[in-house]
């Protein structure tokens, strides 16, 4: 690869780890509407919802523990139950407190109504406030758990990028990649097209070229009319460039 080349494609990488870090720092900033809204779109997504499924008197009564957990939490930290963003609150050990009280609430339910898409969603909930406390080893088994569930395969998606995001902060880019590819495999997660452009970008982080273009390669088979960060673009471009 030429100098010229090597300089292009590492503005082009730099780019993008400034993009991922706004990214993720938004994402940590709106964890819990994030979860809240993508739970909202698996619960309209065909063959996912928690509403949908009336089976049994036990998912009416997951899916009810849920609802009142979440909104109770969404209370406690002063924020409007029915939706909308989260602020902060002012004081720190409050707000640490009212996390640990409701992770520990929603372990609790997943763990009354295990089996369920339910029990699934609330140990996503409760792996995001682990997360906000600092506990990343907590939460990255909260997540596992969560993802191993079974009980729907889109939730299980949903966890796996919230352990790629882990893996990612911690620089484990191959193992961030892996799981934001299992990720975007799963056809009923309304996110799989995303999850692939964050493997081939991982992919690139871990020095995988190889392993970036095939990611998205199969992007692009998939999904025709995925939309792409220009950064990402750009660098997969290059890749084909120096590669051929």
């Amino acid at each position: 690869m030429s100098k010229k080349k090597q300089n292009t494609a590492a503005n082009t990488l730099r780019d993008i780890e400034e993009t991922g870090d706004r990214v993720a720092e938004w994402v940590a900033e709106n964890a819990v509407l994030i979860l809240s809204t993508i739970a909202a779109i698996l619960v309209l997504s065909a063959g996912t919802g928690l509403y949908l499924q009336h089976g049994t008197d036990t998912q009416d009564e997951a899916a009810d523990a849920l609802a009142l957990a979440s909104s109770q939490y969404r209370l406690a930290m002063g924020a409007d139950p029915a939706g909308g963003p989260i602020v902060e609150p002012a004081n720190p050990e409050l707000a640490a407190e009212t996390r640990q009280r409701f992770a520990d609430r929603f372990v609790a339910v997943a763990r009354d109504h295990s089996g369920t898409p339910a029990a699934a969603i609330a140990l996503l909930e409760a792996g995001n406030l682990q997360a906000e406390l600092g506990d990343t080893e907590l939460a990255a088994t909260t997540f596992a758990a969560a993802r191993d569930a079974g009980a729907d395969r889109a939730v299980g998606a949903l966890a796996s990028t919230r352990l790629a995001r882990l893996a990612e902060a911690r620089g484990a880019w191959a193992a961030a990649a892996e799981l934001y590819e299992e990720a975007g495999s799963v056809e009923s997660y309304p996110l799989a097209a995303e999850s692939l452009v964050e493997a081939a970008r991982c992919w690139v982080e871990a020095g995988e070229a190889d392993r970036a273009l095939a990611v998205y390669q199969r992007l692009e088979a998939e999904h025709p009319d995925a939309i792409v960060a220009p950064q990402v673009e750009a660098l997969i471009a290059e890749l084909r460039l120096t590669t051929r």
